[in-house]
């Protein structure tokens, strides 16, 4: 790990020490007064029976505590968010998918569809050691709820309002329209986590809700960009975000997607990694190579080429440097390839010059002709078309 990177954390928790204090005492007293964001994490172990955690905090500004679009939009660094992350309280509670408490799931479910923190209180009881990160994301304390209640009226947008009480409305249909009036999709996919869309209604771990918003909307999208005119040149775009470095190839040629991610872990410059594709078609089963980085860069691609107006096949390079020593969540990728892929494009007319540009950023990844499918496709093949 970088050395300047872990002296950025510690002066940033450092800073944090009497606020700290202040948080472990009244967790002690056990009887809570505070905010949540509104934030909410649904476990995925030992499911059906999973962890439902309502996040908190004793700061009434709590918004800034849970806002990826926030922290990437102002240029937080991960010793920031780190930060406020350790700040947060996670209450806990055990609630089988299938048969939630109602009273306490009407409290979570609430708190979560709000537009603004909500004011809370919360009876907890236990104090276990304060891990610095949780399931992909920074964390504070986990302590158990006894009693959950709300302190104030939960105030809605309009949107998110209609998509909860239209019971007739198909959770992929209810994901698009909150996407489609610019709510954030960290807050759809709380929303699905919760059980507060669709015509089927049920709680969903946090992760699965965070993939299926990004390959709903991504399939969405997709549909959109197979309708427009394939591109005559090849592009190019380059960018970084917090130790993630993204090289993105736009080829000649329908519709198709490719990830590759490549890192290294001993300081040498050599490829560690691997890689998801689909062609035309799509995919059918579950990109498990790169997981839900797939889906979240997926879909800011399919942003861009949208906003482009031209249909391509792209190959997108992410390089995970030391400076990204902190797991964030997939909200990092999604983000930092929408900043990565933000301005205007290299355009080129051969294929030989969009590749040695973009070999000019990529650091780690030097063989990718060995490691990409679509561009072996593309060399071999005389482009895409005969594939689909």
């Amino acid at each position: 790990m970088d050395v300047i990177n872990v002296k950025s954390v510690y002066e940033e928790l450092k800073k944090n020490r009497a606020r700290m204090g202040t948080v472990i005492r009244a967790v002690r007293r056990g009887d809570l007064d505070g905010f949540t964001p509104p934030s909410t994490l649904v476990g995925e172990y030992n499911y059906p029976s999973v962890s439902v955690g309502v996040m908190f905090t004793l700061d009434e500004n709590a918004q800034i505590y849970d806002s990826p679009k926030h922290w990437a939009e102002n240029g937080y660094d991960i010793a920031k968010i780190l930060s406020l992350r350790s700040l947060l309280i996670n209450g806990k509670e055990s609630i089988n998918v299938k048969r939630p408490d109602a009273r306490t799931m009407e409290n979570i479910t609430m708190a979560t569809l709000s537009e603004r923190e909500v004011q809370i209180s919360m009876d907890v009881s236990g104090l276990p050691p304060a891990p610095l990160y949780r399931n992909d994301t920074a964390g504070g304390l986990d302590v158990r709820i006894r009693g959950f209640r709300l302190n104030e009226n939960v105030r809605m947008g309009r949107t998110v309002e209609k998509v909860y009480y239209d019971r007739d409305l198909k959770a992929a249909d209810g994901i698009l329209v909150l996407y489609n009036d610019k709510v954030d999709e960290s807050k759809i996919s709380r929303i699905l986590s919760v059980g507060a869309m669709g015509s089927k209604r049920k709680l969903v771990p946090t992760k699965w809700s965070i993939t299926a918003v990004d390959d709903i909307l991504g399939k969405t999208l997709e549909e959109r960009v197979k309708s427009l005119h394939r591109s005559e040149q090849y592009f190019v775009k380059t960018g970084s975000f917090l130790g993630n470095r993204f090289t993105f190839i736009f080829l000649k040629g329908p519709w198709s997607f490719e990830l590759v991610e490549a890192w290294n872990r001993d300081g040498a410059a050599i490829f560690c990694g691997d890689s998801d594709y689909e062609f035309y078609s799509g995919r059918k089963t579950y990109a498990k190579n790169t997981a839900g980085a797939y889906y979240a860069i997926k879909l800011a691609v399919l942003e861009k080429l949208e906003s482009l107006g031209q249909q391509c096949s792209v190959i997108v390079i992410r390089e995970i440097t030391p400076e990204y020593f902190a797991p964030l969540g997939v909200w990092v990728v999604r983000e930092g390839a929408r900043i990565a892929l933000s301005g205007d494009v290299e355009r080129f007319d051969v294929l030989e010059s969009a590749i040695d540009k973009a070999g000019q950023h990529i650091i780690y990844l030097k063989n990718l002709d060995t490691k990409s499918r679509l561009l072996h496709y593309e060399r071999t093949q005389r482009g895409l078309s005969s594939f689909y």
